[in-house]
């Protein structure tokens, strides 16, 4: 099994609304987008205890892209987390995972399909995306989408999203896209973050009221737009990517509540920044070469990548409110601000290097690559510019399969990475800075197994890398390493006509390690990694019937509050319950879909940073109508 890294894409996507079904799409359960809907163990923001996003992992179609801003649903169709064997075939795999996004691109024939939403918490949403094929080659689509969007904590937001694409299929060894989306999310009120008091998680909340300041609100735009060319020139293969991607906040707030009994006086904080901007031009070229000696299948690539990417953040001032009872809106009116200098970062990084993957028939597969890394990382503060960052490191990465039967195969890796830290989370004084980029590595190996119609995924995973977190003086800065060890399993298939099973589960053990342990000044396990995760999602669609039913049970593990590692949180589980019956409209096929989430209306806390808190969303109904016109 050669991985595609530089293939053509020829086929038509599936742009048809009344078709998306996570479950039924999902190829395992380590993470996926279709839809809008998210299904399995990983995210995004979370495979293994780290973020892909965050790390800098991040691929449209294969191709390196430097994400600033969330991609806008409009413009792609949804993406799949790449960890353990599905990320053997990628060249240069990243410790961290690899979050891997698929744009909507219009196929060979006009397609128009519209969504309306509503939600029990007020919410309400449109959605429309289209397609046309100007000629047998060419063809354009594009999709808007406006929102009011109600969220948990009683905040809200107007959200409009629109993205074009344009795709050029000229061969059938040369295909083109060209793409651009914006989003504006406006009047974003914000919701508050409870600080603890370093024992406990807070008091329990009701849900849905907001405890926020109505002024205390945010304005972002977010642009990506690029281009992705793949053809072949001399039996070469060869695919480049362009893309820029900006993330601009205006004024913006933070609000915090200080934890007490419910009703009693608590401290309030709200602090002002005077916007924020991220922007980054980043870029891929690939050269690949595939030739074959007896039963040998050979694939040598050539990759380049480069970045650019500046950013503008801080200059903010946090402002005393007066008291309020806790759990209990009371609202002020708006204090003025005095904005400080914000700083500014910037970083160039580049990288080149050599790939190599040999798919012996039927018996295994093993991928080698090695690349050099130039790494710079510029800061200028109020008082001056900073030290400059650098490093040089080289990289590599070696992954093996083996087919130990017809059905069972074997897989392990190894792979050294540079990637990108979390930045300083909202709590922290220095909030949105960024560290360098930081040296990790990681270990994997497990067996796959094909029984009959279902797959079964298991393996083991050691991952190190610098560990950043918030000190005692609420600054963000390197406190040491961490090592992440565990297991996880995937199951997926159809043991039943009709019957789709996803199911997954990790069990992670988070250690640190270094002098700030050593001196007790924090615990040795990371904030906010819980030590378990299961999920088990069926769609079920009896033959013949219009009428299929999904259950989705999630359930989190244990979970450590602070960097003391005094506060326990409790793990909570979720259950959600959904439906989709097909049917016409005017002759064009459509679906409503109707899911309750959290139907038991668990509560539970998930961790904001140390000793910080917000509430898991309550029970929630949507219902969906989507016609394919």
């Amino acid at each position: 099994m050669l991985a595609a890294s530089i293939v053509l894409v020829a086929d038509d996507a599936r742009a048809q609304r009344a078709d998306d079904n996570a479950i039924a799409d999902a190829e395992d359960a380590f993470g996926s987008n279709d839809g809008g809907e998210d299904l399995g163990l990983y995210g995004p923001f979370d495979v293994r205890g780290f973020s892909p996003i965050d790390a800098g992992n991040v691929r449209i179609e294969g191709v390196f892209f430097d994400r600033q801003g969330d991609l806008s649903l409009r413009l792609v169709e949804g993406n799949r987390i790449r960890v353990g064997p599905s990320a053997t075939g990628y060249a240069f795999p990243a410790p961290s995972g690899i979050v891997d996004y698929r744009l909507r691109t219009p196929g060979s024939e006009a397609s128009l399909s519209g969504v309306a939403q509503v939600n029990s918490f007020g919410g309400a949403l449109v959605e429309i995306d289209a397609a046309l094929p100007v000629t047998d080659q060419f063809g354009i689509g594009g999709g808007f989408s406006a929102s009011r969007s109600e969220y948990a904590s009683g905040n809200n937001a107007d959200i409009t999203n629109m993205a074009a694409v344009a795709a050029w299929r000229p061969s059938t060894d040369m295909d083109a896209k060209l793409f651009w989306s914006r989003t504006r999310i406006a009047d974003e009120d914000i919701f508050p973050i409870i600080l603890g008091d370093g024992r406990t998680t807070p008091s329990r909340l009701v849900r849905r009221r907001f405890l926020g300041q109505h002024w205390a609100d945010v304005e972002t735009e977010r642009f990506n737009y690029g281009a992705i060319v793949r053809t072949t020139v001399g039996g070469f293969g060869v695919r480049m990517g362009l893309f820029r991607s900006v993330n601009e906040v205006r004024e913006g707030h933070n609000v915090f509540l200080h934890a007490a009994a419910t009703g009693s006086p608590a401290a309030r904080t709200v602090s002002a920044y005077p916007g924020r901007h991220g922007a980054s031009t980043s870029g891929e070229i690939g050269i690949a070469r595939e030739f074959a000696t007896g039963r040998l299948t050979h694939r040598v690539q050539f990759i380049a990548r480069g970045r650019k990417q500046d950013r503008r953040y801080g200059g903010g001032q946090g402002i005393e409110l007066p008291p309020a009872p806790f759990g209990r809106p009371y609202y002020v009116e708006r204090p003025v601000f005095r904005f400080a200098s914000q700083t500014t970062d910037a970083v160039r990084q580049w990288s080149a290097g050599l790939s190599y993957q040999a798919d012996y028939s039927e018996v295994g597969e093993l991928s080698l690559g090695i690349q050099k890394v130039g790494y710079r990382k510029s800061v200028t503060t109020a008082t001056g510019p900073r030290p400059v960052s650098r490093d040089n490191p080289w990289l590599f990465n070696v992954a093996a399969a083996m087919n130990a039967t017809s059905r069972l195969s074997l897989f392990g890796s190894y792979t050294r990475g540079l990637e990108e830290s979390d930045v300083a989370p909202e709590i922290a004084l220095n909030r949105d800075e960024a560290p360098p980029a930081l040296n990790t590595r990681q270990l994997d190996a497990g067996a796959k197994l094909r029984a009959g119609p279902i797959n079964i995924i298991a393996g083991a995973f050691d991952i190190q890398r610098p560990y950043y977190g918030v000190d005692g003086a609420s600054i963000f800065r390197r406190l040491g390493k961490a090592r992440h060890r565990g297991v996880e399993a995937s199951l997926s298939g159809q043991p039943l006509p009709g019957l789709t099973v996803v199911a997954g589960g990790t069990f992670l053990r988070a250690r640190l390690f270094g002098d700030e342990v050593a001196s007790g000044a924090i615990g040795n396990r990371p904030v906010d990694v819980p030590a378990r995760k299961l999920v088990v999602s069926a769609d079920w669609r009896p033959v013949s019937s219009a009428t299929s039913i999904d259950l989705t049970v999630e359930h989190v593990g244990p979970n450590i509050g602070d960097t003391r590692n005094e506060v326990r949180v409790r793990p909570y589980t979720t259950v959600d319950i959904g439906l989709r019956h097909r049917l016409t409209i005017a002759g064009a096929p459509a679906v409503i879909r109707v899911q309750a989430t959290n139907v038991l209306n668990s509560y539970g806390w998930e961790v904001a940073g140390d000793n910080a808190f917000i509430y898991t969303q309550p029970r929630q109904v949507i219902a969906r109508l989507a016609v394919d016109f």
